[in-house]
């Protein structure tokens, strides 16, 4: 099988999705709501590499940077070469294309990494593989999978494993697609405050439209910071806004905030509270203090990612 529908994953699957993707089911078994999508499993990247021959590819350019003949980006402009002219095996094709018509006809989709080395609690590999927004059309899904594949070995990836002592060849990805939704508001959560690491404080950064903007670090946000044990925000602070991200018919785009937008917060009470109640059950569920992106629609908050927070130390009193 090279493909799943995240519903029916589990964190057990985390062998063959990634815990990216495991996480999001036991999400949808949480009764939390998640865009629907299905995840592409390592065994379809497994297999491409394998039917194209790119391992020694990798091999080959991996050791010609190792003893000088070649930089690191002439290294990875020649291995994502490799990805991009390979061709997707017709079973696997359908199999992709077979899931991606279930969404919908001609869905718009995000396509993610969850990659075997990412979102390890010592660890996170956060924002190292690349990320595609508001694809449609089943050929342009498949040329995304291999530009998510092949971000595997961009410079910036591949030194960051280098410098952590991770094996290159080791590495594999599974791919997360699903239907992009438009917030009104969007960003991250840390159900710890990584500022001070105390557990009774959740930190809240949220601006305007889809949430890359501040997952990105594009913009600098409002902040909440809400108080478990007496319920209420004890800190907030408007961040800039001065622009965000929007879905668009060639992708997304960026539009530039009002005035009036910039100096409003981009929340109110009820909705951080919200929000706080829903992240405090998913860190319930894993155990740990995670670091969450979220969505707001119509009122409606989705989860778009859980993934532990990645400080060693936390303060517990």
């Amino acid at each position: 099988m090279y493909a799943k529908n995240l519903k029916n994953l589990n964190i057990r699957d985390n062998v063959i999705v990634g815990s990216k993707a495991a996480n999001l089911g036991e999400l949808y078994a949480l009764k939390v709501n998640v865009p629907e999508g299905f995840c592409i499993t390592y065994n379809a990247y497994e297999e491409f590499v394998k039917e194209n021959g790119i391992n020694k590819f990798i091999q080959l350019y991996l050791d010609e940077n190792k003893n000088g003949k070649i930089s690191l980006d002439e290294c990875s402009v020649n291995i994502i070469k490799s990805f991009l002219h390979g061709s997707m095996p017709n079973h696997m094709g359908m199999e992709i294309f077979k899931q991606y018509r279930a969404l919908g006809k001609n869905v718009s989709v995000a396509i993610r990494s969850s990659a075997n080395m990412e979102d390890l609690e010592e660890s996170s590999f956060a924002g190292q593989q690349d990320t595609f927004l508001n694809i449609s059309g089943d050929y342009n899904v498949i040329e995304y999978v291999k530009r998510c594949w092949a971000s595997l070995w961009s410079p910036r990836a591949i030194d960051y494993r280098m410098k952590r002592n991770y094996e290159n060849n080791n590495i594999k990805m599974a791919v997360l697609i699903q239907k992009m939704i438009s917030p009104k508001a969007s960003g991250v959560v840390f159900t710890c405050n990584p500022m001070n690491h105390r557990k009774e404080e959740v930190l809240v950064n949220s601006a305007y439209g889809l949430g890359e903007a501040v997952a990105s670090g594009a913009i600098s946000p409002d902040t909440y910071i809400y108080d478990i044990n007496n319920k209420r925000i004890t800190y907030r602070k408007k961040g800039r806004k001065e622009f965000r991200y929007v879905n668009s018919d060639s992708g997304i785009k960026k539009v530039f905030n009002s005035s009036k937008m910039i100096h409003s917060y981009s929340m109110n009470y009820l909705n951080v509270w919200r929000l706080v109640k829903v992240c405090k059950k998913i860190e319930g569920k894993f155990g740990c203090p995670q670091d969450i992106e979220w969505g707001i629609v119509n009122g409606k908050i989705y989860i778009v990612q859980s993934r532990p927070v990645t400080y060693r130390r936390i303060d517990t009193r």
